[in-house]
């Protein structure tokens, strides 16, 4: 490739809203970046100085179109830096061969693309998660509920993005539930290269709110960047529609130690790590998952936003071992949120551009075109039609209203979207 130092290789930073992880890799690496990507039709790939053509969710098919394009050019990685869980046991499988800095096996193994591994591991650490159990049909899931009441939550043991997530309200439910969680699972699995295909039952955390911790881990050192106020769409299902930053959880010290903790039960010693914990006013908060990557749905951009520092790069250091320690204890300097476009459920047959957008909205992007079908209902991360990224530029729970984000959105969304619903008059 004509560099001496081998090129870097980014897994999942192609998928949308992933984009600035490219940015922070072309600030900090002094050579080529590269995708592997099994189609050259990505939306981001020509941010990228090359495509190696292969499948990044799966470990031995990564390794031999790796181990090819390095016959054909003689180029080789030196650096693996992964983005999605999908992507975690094939960025473990290069790193060994080519002998690169990454997480251990274990790590990988037990974050959540293996969430009862990993529920198995905060469990033994004393850290508070809801309790947990994988079933293997019908009449296992009522035997699940019926230990751990209702409602509970019923979900892949893989997986992201809200991917067959949902409460189960009633027994009524139980049936339909798991059939629609072993949907998901045939549906997406082949698309992912997911091999465990396993369905878990959890008890429901009654916690009135959401949030994300956002955790750098580099060796024993461990620093939260951003706490993040989460929305999710209507029960059943559990999508998520909107982030903002800072929370009004952000000065809660025992969520932010909860999260580190977390982090040091799963083994975490290198880049961000994605805590989803419930949380309350009085209560004592909950770990849900722990994913051994940065967050997707814009929740990076966010955070960037309001800390100045690029949460991509620290990650691509810490996997380069370029990081230096102390590990960054950044304050928010404003307020940034992202939500997403939705538009009611039917065929859209107009995109317009809206006559007025709040000053608040940075950019938006419309994801869909006329003649896509929106669904009446958000349940996962596919269910939505685009999304608004927001700033304002004070910082601090008072600083923007409630759901203001979500109101934003909802506005501009009706602006934007001409939908033909079904049996609607004329």
């Amino acid at each position: 490739m004509g560099n001496n130092h081998g090129y870097l290789l980014l897994l999942g930073a192609t998928m949308t809203l992933r984009e600035r992880a490219v940015v922070a890799a072309l600030r900090h690496f002094p050579g080529p970046i590269a995708a592997l990507s099994p189609t050259r039709s990505t939306k981001s790939g020509k941010f990228f100085d090359f495509i190696v053509p292969g499948v990044p969710s799966d470990p031995e098919s990564a390794l031999a179109a790796v181990r090819a394009f390095e016959r054909e050019t003689g180029a080789a990685p030196v650096g693996i830096v992964p983005f999605v869980d999908g992507n975690l046991m094939a960025g473990l499988r290069l790193a060994e061969h080519y002998g690169l800095p990454f997480l251990s096996r274990r790590a990988v193994e037990d974050s959540s693309i293996n969430k009862n591994l990993m529920k198995d591991r905060l469990v033994a650490a004393g850290v508070a998660t809801p309790r947990c159990r994988v079933v293997d049909g019908v009449p296992d899931v009522a035997r699940a509920v019926d230990e751990f009441g209702l409602p509970s939550v019923i979900k892949p043991c893989a997986f992201g993005g809200s991917l067959g997530v949902r409460l189960i309200r009633n027994r009524e439910e139980i049936d339909e539930a798991y059939a629609y969680v072993r949907q998901i699972i045939d549906e997406t699995a082949a698309t992912f290269s997911v091999r465990n295909r396993a369905v878990q039952v959890e008890e429901f955390c009654p916690l009135s709110d959401e949030v994300s911790v956002e955790v750098l881990n580099h060796g024993e050192a461990r620093s939260v960047l951003a706490v993040v106020d989460k929305s999710l769409g209507r029960a059943p299902y559990f999508a998520e529609v909107g982030h903002l930053a800072p929370s009004r959880y952000s000065g809660r010290e025992d969520v932010r130690e909860l999260a580190v903790a977390a982090c040091a039960a799963i083994g975490l010693d290198r880049g961000l790590a994605h805590v989803e914990i419930r949380v309350e006013d009085g209560k004592a908060p909950q770990v849900i998952e722990v994913g051994a990557r940065t967050a997707g749905g814009g929740i990076m951009d966010v955070v960037e936003r309001v800390i100045g520092i690029s949460p991509y790069a620290l990650h691509i250091l810490s996997y380069l071992d370029r990081l230096e320690l102390p590990l960054p204890q950044p304050r928010p300097t404003g307020t940034a949120a992202i939500a997403t476009l939705k538009a009611p459920g039917g065929r859209i047959t107009g995109i317009r551009t809206p006559a007025s957008v709040d000053p608040a909205v940075s950019n938006y992007e419309v994801t869909v075109a006329p003649g896509h079908v929106s669904s009446e209902v958000s349940a996962n991360y596919l269910n939505r039609e685009g999304y608004v990224e927001l700033f304002w530029p004070a910082a601090g729970p008072a600083a923007v209203p409630p759901g203001e984000h979500l109101d934003i959105a909802a506005g501009l969304a009706a602006q934007i979207f001409d939908v033909e619903v079904p049996g609607a008059d004329g």
